[in-house]
């Protein structure tokens, strides 16, 4: 894993998720309605203040009051605990829109540092997330980050992998989903705030079905419905699914739908998952289609899917990116009935994945952030635009999407990104 000074393009305009343009009628066209709203953004903002402060892989969430987070991890086995950082998954909190970030320390010190997520509730409690591998951390701040109380056994299985959590309303738990190693299966843990504010978890089951997950996927709620929604993708050479599972609140009623299925080795990163107010779930992968002798020719497209069913049937996937020919980490979030965002790595450069876009008679491809949105995205025909976020390039060359497995400097914007609504 890299580690570096994290920095953060700020999103304008994010208004237009969360309902605040008019409800089209039948006589406009959409195309027309989503024409008319416009995305902007600000230049990036540094967010680590020096050396110590290096991280990877930040995870970004809005709390209702306007403040922002940050957690990242800094490495497995305390490699940092010397420093400023303190080591395990560190954090950062914005109080003024994005444009100035204030150091928080460590939410887990040593018991942490693999991964990191975290999830405000409506109240302001923050959850956060850490990896030992053996593990997973939980943690709860009650103080908008500035002490946390943790628990360094929150899953119950060992030997487990990239963690995500989410909360529900402002009830007194929270949601964990986890890849387990040994069986490549996908669990689920409900966390509960014990006295002390200590996360203490009640129950975890398994939600994958016999296939091996390749990306354990994100977690969401659903809560207009009370559900539970965990995605993934699976790994086979043959045939590849993008899964999503449904469960209730106390994680019985498990029901496993396929968004879509394609041939085998098309996927390259962790699915993206979220529910808008109105209880449609989106999805959202990257999969690679090449084409012509080698596939230099071919195109790595982010593509969404809706159901409007709470998963039991979901719509043809949509490619969301139009500039970019390859693209890397697509992350959603969505508002407002059809209103969501999606945000990934892009180049203009063509090739059979991420992993091999550099060739000797093209130009270097540079990769950039950009933004798919749509007010739209649940209805039948969507709409989305598309706009780069920032002016610069992040990253020159390949991509790897091989994890630990992958070349020097190629996995310097490590395995995903993500995008909030404020």
């Amino acid at each position: 894993m890299t580690f570096r000074k994290l920095s953060l393009v700020v999103l304008l305009g994010l208004a237009l998720l969360a309902g605040s343009f008019a409800a089209p009628t039948r006589s406009e066209p959409e195309a027309a309605q989503a024409a008319g709203t416009e995305l902007s953004f600000r230049a990036p903002v540094t967010v680590s203040a020096n050396d110590d402060q290096t991280a990877a892989e930040p995870s970004i969430r809005a709390a209702r009051d306007g403040s922002l987070y940050i957690v990242a991890p800094t490495g497995l086995g305390n490699v940092r605990t010397d420093n400023e950082s303190g080591g395990g998954d560190i954090v950062w909190r914005s109080d003024d829109n994005g444009a100035s970030w204030e150091f928080l320390g460590s939410l887990d010190n040593q018991l942490g540092g693999g991964d990191a997520d975290i999830a405000p509730d409506r109240d302001g409690v923050l959850w956060g997330s850490g990896l030992t591998l053996a593990n997973t951390t939980g943690a709860i701040s009650v103080d908008k980050g500035e002490n946390w109380n943790t628990n360094p056994i929150n899953s119950l299985a060992t030997v487990v992998d990239r963690q995500w959590i989410e909360t529900y309303k402002s009830e007194p738990f929270a949601f964990m989903a986890t890849g387990r190693i040994a069986d490549q299966s996908i669990i689920v843990s409900r966390l509960e705030r014990a006295p002390g504010d200590l996360p203490v978890t009640s129950n975890t089951v398994k939600v994958s079905g016999t296939d091996a997950y390749q990306w354990p996927g994100e977690i969401a709620v659903d809560e207009k419905n009370d559900l539970v929604y965990v995605t993934y993708n699976t790994g086979d050479d043959i045939r590849d699914r993008i899964v999503v599972s449904r469960m209730d609140l106390n994680l019985g009623n498990v029901s496993t739908f396929d968004v879509t299925t394609t041939k085998g080795d098309s996927f390259d990163s962790f699915v993206g998952l979220d529910v808008d107010k109105a209880g449609n779930v989106y999805t959202v992968w990257t999969e690679r289609r090449p084409s012509g002798e080698g596939g230099e020719d071919g195109r790595t497209n982010s593509y969404v899917a809706v159901s409007k069913n709470q998963g039991k049937d979901w719509s043809r996937p949509v490619a969301v990116n139009r500039g970019p020919k390859t693209t890397a980490f697509p992350w959603i979030v969505a508002g407002s009935r059809g209103r969501v965002a999606i945000a990934y790595y892009g180049t203009r450069n063509r090739g059979p994945s991420p992993e091999k876009v550099t060739y000797p008679d093209r130009d270097i491809p540079k990769w950039k952030v950009w933004v798919s949105y749509s007010v739209n995205a649940a209805s039948a025909d969507p709409v989305y635009r598309e706009k780069v976020a920032m002016s610069s390039f992040l990253h020159q060359g390949d991509i790897c999407t091989s994890g630990t497995g992958c070349a020097s400097g190629t996995r310097d914007l490590a395995d995903f990104l993500q995008i909030d609504l404020d």
